[in-house]
């Protein structure tokens, strides 16, 4: 019995504004934003409608800026993504948040700590959700948001590595940012390193890159990539495509984010 006490993970604590307290669970997703349906709340109208994510393996955090529009700092410093430790000053706005391994002894009595753990939801059509791109590839998930006209922000993280952020409005690709390697996950079966993505609802997009069609554009994209690997393959990009398609038609949604 005292090998398994030992064994334990212990929970740890977000302190917000020194006044709140937050505990979070080992391999959990917290979004933090304006909306009362994100798990940290910050009731601030600058901080964006979904600001921030903060990912914990029970191990580490990683913090992830969802491109708000005054930023996230560490520190001081302004981050698109982070490591952070315990000790760390996190800076949403004029809100200040930190990780602690214990709940403040001044904190803790006579209040429980508010459960960040996710909670049953009802969501309307504005898919918010993350997960492993493990059971199905990239191109049905950008499929899938296509056909449900879906506007959002699509963010890949590749092992700890950010990947490409594509923008999305009323379901067309408009706007692709660090989508060098995009074409390469986009034909790719299995992932080596795991390929993590999140999507989340977001009102200011950038200004429009992409004006063909999003099944053309994903078409040139896979064709490129086909002819640089194999000339030959280029006319198996439309199978895949075809394929992807009617399979997209049939898939279940991802898991929403709860």
């Amino acid at each position: 019995m005292q090998a398994t006490v030992e064994q334990r993970v212990l929970p740890v604590y977000l302190i917000v504004d020194g006044e709140v307290i937050y505990e979070i669970a080992p391999n959990s997703v917290l979004n933090i934003g304006r909306l009362d349906t994100n798990d940290i709340v910050l009731d601030d109208y600058k901080v964006s409608r979904e600001h921030a994510i903060l990912k914990y393996t029970g191990t580490e955090f990683m913090l992830v800026d969802l491109a708000s529009t005054h930023g996230t700092y560490v520190n001081g410093k302004a981050i698109d993504r982070a490591m952070v430790q315990f000790g760390d000053k996190i800076q949403i706005i004029s809100h200040d948040l930190m990780l602690s391994r214990e709940m403040p002894e001044d904190l803790g009595n006579g209040s429980e700590p508010v459960a960040a753990a996710k909670m049953a939801r009802t969501l309307d059509r504005r898919l918010k959700f993350f997960g492993g791109l493990n059971e199905f590839a990239l191109i049905t998930l950008v499929q899938f948001l296509y056909q449900e006209k879906q506007s959002g922000l699509l963010l890949l993280e590749l092992g700890q590595k950010p990947g490409p952020r594509i923008y999305f409005l009323n379901g067309d690709i408009i706007h692709v940012s660090q989508g060098e390697n995009l074409a390469e996950l986009l034909v790719r079966q299995n992932h080596e390193q795991s390929l993590f993505f999140y999507f989340h609802h977001e009102t200011n997009f950038p200004e429009r890159t992409i004006t063909e069609s999003t099944p053309n554009y994903l078409m040139s994209l896979c064709h490129s990539h086909d002819e640089q690997q194999v000339p030959d393959l280029a006319e198996a990009v439309a199978v895949r495509i075809s394929r992807t398609q009617a399979v997209t038609s049939r898939i279940k949604p991802p898991p929403l984010a709860r």
